[in-house]
């Protein structure tokens, strides 16, 4: 790896390898894409200006690319997809998939969000096929064709990598080593399901991949990884105040062989030297792209400077046009699929709590849930709960006119935008005291309250004079008016990001026997069309006292 300061000297004594002797290898990159059809505004040093589109990212790209043509690599840094628009949701962001390999990418680190609807479908991303409910949104859609890189994303079956950990580039006579990897907890907050996949210490994955990389004779190197940080720079994306967060002690403890760091996953562009490492990441959502330029010693094959900038992907360039014609498809056929009808409403049904910290559309979802579930086939529940606002519920369902004829339809989108975290519902065994231990834990180790919406049949009362971890009395905690068994066991159905602790409900992770087989989206549709016209739940399951 080049050092800087060595340079500095050499080149002053006239002993740096000249211009004929030294190659610009360019990367250009960007972070948290997220099927990023939609254009927004970025911050600049003289304002907000509008920016970003898959289809205006990609016009730079080229127009960037035009400056150095045979020596140009283009990155990710994970998270391509989910948490996107509803048209592209609606799709399963094959479009979003599309994008990118119209923008011909080199390569992309995995992030959390490609695991949002699980391994099955990340692997359909990944290599092509239609999804097994709805079909192909793009007719023959292929998949990625870019690799996907997560060197610490392990199979446990194995011990092996899961995933290609890094490929090796041959850009102007110079082998370029690309290794990818996510944050380490990102298949632990995944809601869908990556079992048998573990992920393990970044900067060790990076490390061990960096020494076989120089055993090749790979002397540059660089690391796409999905975890970031922030700095207080008023979001301008080429400062480097006070950066703070993960990003910082893992690239510290990065093999000073790596020469290039592009980070995503915090949304929080900035541009930063760690340890004479460029490190860099954008705000994500296309709104800008970093380019760096290595200049590389032909003979040792190593870096002997670099330089890195956030460029905005400013509206003044002329948008690509196949993906502009992509982003008019997926519009329209997104459209379509939103309006499809589910059901009808009789009341609203909003996020808005009684004392007690109930809702009506956190109780419905609830009854949704279980409604899918109890069935022995699906899971065999007696128990559904619903995380509040925030944490599973996108908003509200409300009866009102928005240009068709019925005012209480609901439409597929309509669901979507209540459900819209693809998680799977994972109904489990608990025992009666585990399930105390549970609705402590809505107060319990949290920072402010999660009051979860319940299934009918479920009641209890708690004491909110009480300290945190002993508000409920157990004898109040009854089932279909019969006080819950510490000892007996109930089958309980949660989402999947809750279902392996998230949210602080970490008795879920006590749970066992677990099956998984309906999505959320799912249940909430089908429960809609067998209950129409869906009325509201009534309060009063949680009692509180004080």
């Amino acid at each position: 790896m080049r050092n800087f300061l060595l340079a500095l000297v050499l080149g002053s004594a006239g002993l740096l390898p000249t211009r004929a002797d030294a190659v610009d290898i360019q990367l250009l990159a960007f972070n948290d894409f997220h099927s990023g059809f939609p254009t927004s505004f970025a911050m600049t040093p003289s304002g907000p200006v509008p920016a970003g589109g898959a289809e205006y990212l990609a016009a730079h790209l080229d127009r960037l690319q035009r400056d150095n043509p045979d020596g140009t690599l283009r990155l990710s840094a994970g998270d391509n997809i989910s948490s996107s628009t509803m048209n592209a949701t609606a799709l399963h962001d094959e479009p979003g998939i599309q994008a990118l390999n119209l923008m011909r990418l080199d390569a992309s680190s995995v992030g959390n969000h490609e695991f949002d609807e699980g391994l099955a479908e990340f692997r359909r991303m990944e290599n092509g096929g239609c999804h097994p409910i709805e079909g192909c949104a793009l007719p023959g859609f292929k998949g990625a064709g870019f690799p996907y890189l997560g060197a610490n994303i392990v199979d446990t079956t194995t011990g092996k990598p899961a995933m290609t950990p890094y490929i090796v580039k041959q850009v102007k006579g110079v082998k370029v080593g690309i290794i990818g990897v996510s944050y380490k907890n990102t298949l632990n907050e995944a809601p869908g399901p990556t079992a048998p996949l573990e992920g393990r210490d970044e900067a060790e994955a990076v490390n061990t991949y960096a020494a076989e990389l120089k055993a090749k004779g790979v002397r540059t190197i660089v690391v796409l990884i999905h975890q970031g940080g922030g700095q207080t720079g008023g979001g301008l994306p080429n400062r480097c105040d006070n950066l703070a967060g993960p990003i910082k002690d893992i690239v510290q403890r990065f093999d000073p062989e790596v020469d290039a760091v592009i980070s995503g996953h915090t949304h929080n562009a900035y541009n930063c030297v760690i340890n004479g490492i460029p490190v860099t990441q954008t705000s994500g959502h296309t709104r800008e792209l970093t380019k760096i330029v290595l200049t590389v010693d032909r003979a040792t094959g190593n870096p002997t400077a670099s330089k890195a900038e956030n460029l905005t992907v400013t509206h003044d360039i002329k948008p690509d046009g196949q993906i502009a014609a992509l982003r008019r498809r997926t519009d329209e056929q997104g459209q379509k699929l939103l309006d499809r009808p589910v059901g009808l409403l009789a009341r609203d049904l909003t996020a808005q709590r009684n004392a007690a910290g109930e809702s009506t559309i956190g109780h419905a979802l609830a009854d949704a849930r279980l409604f899918a579930t109890s069935a022995p086939e699906n899971g065999g529940a007696q128990i559904a709960i619903q995380p509040p606002y925030g944490g599973g519920i996108g908003g509200d369902l409300i009866v009102n006119p928005t240009g068709n004829e019925m005012a209480n339809l609901v439409t597929h989108g309509k669901a979507l935008r209540v459900q819209p975290f693809a998680n799977m519902l994972v109904t489990m065994t608990l025992t009666g005291a585990q399930l105390e231990r549970l609705l402590e834990q809505q107060w319990c180790g949290q920072g402010t309250a999660r009051v979860l919406g319940i299934s009918q049949g479920l009641t209890y009362t708690y004491d909110n004079a009480k300290p945190a971890c002993d508000r409920i009395d157990p004898a109040t905690v009854k089932l279909n008016g019969t006080v819950v068994d510490p000892a007996a066991k109930y089958r309980l159905s949660a989402n999947s990001f809750i279902a392996t602790g998230g949210d602080g409900f970490s008795v879920l992770t006590e749970g066992t026997d677990r099956v998984e087989k309906v999505r959320d989206i799912e249940a909430f549709e089908s429960y809609i069309r067998a209950k129409s016209p869906l009325q509201a739940p009534a309060l009063g399951r949680v009692t509180r006292v004080n």
